[in-house]
Protein backbone atom coordinates (compact mmCIF):
# COMPACT_ATOMS: atom_id res chain seq x y z
CA UNK A 1 0.00 0.00 0.00
CA UNK A 2 1.18 3.27 -0.81
CA UNK A 3 1.73 6.26 0.99
CA UNK A 4 1.69 9.90 0.88
CA UNK A 5 2.92 12.31 3.50
CA UNK A 6 2.23 16.36 2.88
CA UNK A 7 4.86 18.51 3.26
CA UNK A 8 4.75 22.09 4.71
CA UNK A 9 6.63 25.21 5.77
CA UNK A 10 6.51 29.11 5.49
CA UNK A 11 8.12 31.40 3.03
CA UNK A 12 12.08 30.56 2.72
CA UNK A 13 12.09 27.54 5.02
CA UNK A 14 13.88 25.66 2.48
CA UNK A 15 11.11 23.62 1.08
CA UNK A 16 12.49 23.14 -2.15
CA UNK A 17 15.86 22.39 -0.21
CA UNK A 18 14.41 19.40 1.85
CA UNK A 19 12.12 18.30 -1.65
CA UNK A 20 15.23 17.76 -3.51
CA UNK A 21 16.49 15.55 -0.60
CA UNK A 22 13.91 13.18 -1.26
CA UNK A 23 13.85 13.42 -5.37
CA UNK A 24 17.57 12.15 -4.65
CA UNK A 25 16.57 9.78 -2.16
CA UNK A 26 13.85 8.52 -5.04
CA UNK A 27 10.66 9.91 -3.52
CA UNK A 28 7.55 10.78 -5.49
CA UNK A 29 7.02 14.08 -6.00
CA UNK A 30 4.11 16.35 -6.23
CA UNK A 31 3.61 19.85 -5.75
CA UNK A 32 1.21 22.11 -5.20
CA UNK A 33 2.93 25.39 -6.39
CA UNK A 34 2.45 23.21 -9.93
CA UNK A 35 -1.12 22.66 -9.38
CA UNK A 36 -2.03 26.85 -8.54
CA UNK A 37 -0.19 27.49 -12.17
CA UNK A 38 -1.98 24.91 -13.83
CA UNK A 39 -5.30 26.15 -12.07
CA UNK A 40 -4.77 29.59 -13.38
CA UNK A 41 -3.30 29.10 -17.14
CA UNK A 42 -4.34 30.36 -20.33
CA UNK A 43 -8.13 29.49 -20.86
CA UNK A 44 -8.72 28.05 -17.41
CA UNK A 45 -11.70 29.09 -15.34
CA UNK A 46 -9.49 30.24 -12.79
CA UNK A 47 -7.52 32.92 -15.05
CA UNK A 48 -11.30 33.69 -16.41
CA UNK A 49 -12.62 34.47 -12.62
CA UNK A 50 -8.96 36.07 -11.44
CA UNK A 51 -9.92 38.60 -14.42
CA UNK A 52 -12.85 39.19 -13.29
CA UNK A 53 -11.92 40.00 -10.20
CA UNK A 54 -8.72 41.92 -10.24
CA UNK A 55 -9.16 43.64 -14.03
CA UNK A 56 -7.31 43.30 -17.39
CA UNK A 57 -4.29 45.04 -15.82
CA UNK A 58 -3.06 42.13 -13.87
CA UNK A 59 -2.63 40.04 -17.49
CA UNK A 60 1.00 40.20 -19.24
CA UNK A 61 0.72 41.02 -23.25
CA UNK A 62 0.22 37.44 -24.22
CA UNK A 63 -2.90 36.94 -22.15
CA UNK A 64 -0.75 35.00 -18.97
CA UNK A 65 -1.28 36.20 -15.59
CA UNK A 66 0.93 38.46 -14.29
CA UNK A 67 2.42 37.09 -10.87
CA UNK A 68 4.14 40.10 -10.21
CA UNK A 69 1.45 42.70 -10.31
CA UNK A 70 -1.09 40.48 -8.60
CA UNK A 71 1.53 39.65 -6.06
CA UNK A 72 1.62 43.49 -5.03
CA UNK A 73 -2.06 43.84 -4.81
CA UNK A 74 -2.48 40.67 -2.76
CA UNK A 75 0.42 41.32 -0.30
CA UNK A 76 -0.24 44.22 0.93
CA UNK A 77 -4.33 44.41 1.31
CA UNK A 78 -5.97 41.30 3.52
CA UNK A 79 -9.27 41.47 1.52
CA UNK A 80 -8.22 41.61 -1.85
CA UNK A 81 -6.03 38.25 -0.46
CA UNK A 82 -9.19 36.69 0.16
CA UNK A 83 -10.58 37.53 -3.20
CA UNK A 84 -7.84 35.66 -4.47
CA UNK A 85 -8.39 32.73 -2.11
CA UNK A 86 -11.75 31.90 -2.71
CA UNK A 87 -11.67 31.82 -6.72
CA UNK A 88 -7.90 29.76 -6.87
CA UNK A 89 -8.11 27.73 -3.46
CA UNK A 90 -11.35 25.40 -4.52
CA UNK A 91 -9.58 24.42 -7.79
CA UNK A 92 -6.09 24.02 -6.55
CA UNK A 93 -7.67 22.01 -3.74
CA UNK A 94 -10.10 19.38 -6.02
CA UNK A 95 -7.06 18.46 -8.13
CA UNK A 96 -4.76 18.31 -5.24
CA UNK A 97 -7.80 15.56 -3.50
CA UNK A 98 -7.74 13.56 -7.36
CA UNK A 99 -3.60 13.46 -6.68
CA UNK A 100 -4.33 12.31 -3.25
CA UNK A 101 -6.90 9.54 -3.95
CA UNK A 102 -5.26 7.93 -7.01
CA UNK A 103 -2.09 7.69 -5.46
CA UNK A 104 -3.83 5.82 -1.96
CA UNK A 105 -5.61 3.43 -4.52
CA UNK A 106 -2.08 2.38 -5.97
CA UNK A 107 -1.28 -1.26 -4.86
CA UNK A 108 2.56 -0.23 -5.37
CA UNK A 109 4.17 -0.10 -2.05
CA UNK A 110 5.55 3.53 -2.36
CA UNK A 111 5.83 7.29 -0.12
CA UNK A 112 5.12 10.04 -2.04
CA UNK A 113 5.78 13.56 -1.09
CA UNK A 114 2.97 16.74 -1.48
CA UNK A 115 4.59 19.68 -1.09
CA UNK A 116 1.72 22.20 -0.07
CA UNK A 117 2.51 25.86 1.45
CA UNK A 118 -0.83 26.10 3.13
CA UNK A 119 -1.40 22.39 4.14
CA UNK A 120 -3.06 23.58 7.49
CA UNK A 121 -4.63 26.97 6.17
CA UNK A 122 -6.32 24.33 3.23
CA UNK A 123 -7.44 21.87 5.57
CA UNK A 124 -5.56 18.97 3.74
CA UNK A 125 -3.77 17.58 7.09
CA UNK A 126 -6.72 15.04 7.34
CA UNK A 127 -5.36 13.29 3.53
CA UNK A 128 -2.46 12.54 4.46
CA UNK A 129 -0.56 9.49 6.23
CA UNK A 130 1.17 12.59 8.00
CA UNK A 131 2.08 16.23 7.68
CA UNK A 132 5.78 16.98 7.52
CA UNK A 133 6.86 20.39 8.78
CA UNK A 134 9.79 22.34 7.91
CA UNK A 135 10.93 24.58 10.86
CA UNK A 136 13.64 27.43 10.52
CA UNK A 137 14.17 30.38 13.48
CA UNK A 138 12.03 33.40 12.60
CA UNK A 139 15.09 35.50 12.60
CA UNK A 140 17.01 33.31 10.47
CA UNK A 141 13.71 32.75 7.80
CA UNK A 142 13.59 36.83 7.46
CA UNK A 143 17.10 37.09 6.51
CA UNK A 144 16.61 34.06 3.84
CA UNK A 145 13.69 35.51 2.60
CA UNK A 146 15.37 39.52 2.35
CA UNK A 147 18.28 37.87 0.64
CA UNK A 148 16.62 35.34 -1.53
CA UNK A 149 14.18 37.82 -2.98
CA UNK A 150 16.22 40.90 -2.86
CA UNK A 151 13.26 42.39 -0.38
CA UNK A 152 13.56 45.43 2.53
CA UNK A 153 12.87 44.32 5.90
CA UNK A 154 9.43 45.60 5.64
CA UNK A 155 8.11 43.56 2.50
CA UNK A 156 9.94 40.29 3.91
CA UNK A 157 7.84 40.97 7.34
CA UNK A 158 4.59 41.46 5.21
CA UNK A 159 5.10 38.39 3.76
CA UNK A 160 6.06 36.34 6.48
CA UNK A 161 2.87 37.49 8.50
CA UNK A 162 0.26 37.04 5.97
CA UNK A 163 1.00 33.32 6.57
CA UNK A 164 0.42 30.73 9.87
CA UNK A 165 3.41 30.82 12.42
CA UNK A 166 6.18 28.84 11.87
CA UNK A 167 5.48 28.03 15.20
CA UNK A 168 1.99 27.12 14.63
CA UNK A 169 2.87 24.81 11.44
CA UNK A 170 5.17 23.24 13.64
CA UNK A 171 2.88 22.32 16.70
CA UNK A 172 0.23 20.95 14.31
CA UNK A 173 2.87 18.57 12.17
CA UNK A 174 3.52 14.49 12.77
CA UNK A 175 6.97 15.36 11.93
CA UNK A 176 9.42 18.28 11.56
CA UNK A 177 12.37 18.99 10.33
CA UNK A 178 14.61 21.87 11.60
CA UNK A 179 16.11 23.77 8.86
CA UNK A 180 17.72 26.38 11.01
CA UNK A 181 21.32 24.73 10.15
CA UNK A 182 23.36 24.65 7.29
CA UNK A 183 22.82 21.84 4.87
CA UNK A 184 25.22 18.91 6.50
CA UNK A 185 22.83 19.59 9.80
CA UNK A 186 19.01 19.35 7.59
CA UNK A 187 20.61 16.05 5.60
CA UNK A 188 20.89 14.28 9.37
CA UNK A 189 17.51 15.58 10.32
CA UNK A 190 16.33 14.51 6.64
CA UNK A 191 17.72 10.81 7.43
CA UNK A 192 16.19 10.99 10.85
CA UNK A 193 13.10 11.72 9.66
CA UNK A 194 13.31 8.99 6.78
CA UNK A 195 13.78 6.24 9.08
CA UNK A 196 10.48 7.31 10.66
CA UNK A 197 8.41 7.36 7.66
Amino acid sequence: MSKIYGLTGGIASGKSTVLNLFRQNKFVIYDADYVAREVVKVGTVGLQQITQQFGEGILLPEGTLNRKKLSSIVFSDQEQLAKLNAITRPLIKKEILQTIETNKKSSEKTISIFEIPLLFEGNYQNYFDGVISIYVEPQIQLQRLMKRNGLTKKVALEQINSQMSMDEKKNRADFVIDNSGDLANLTKEFNKLVAQL
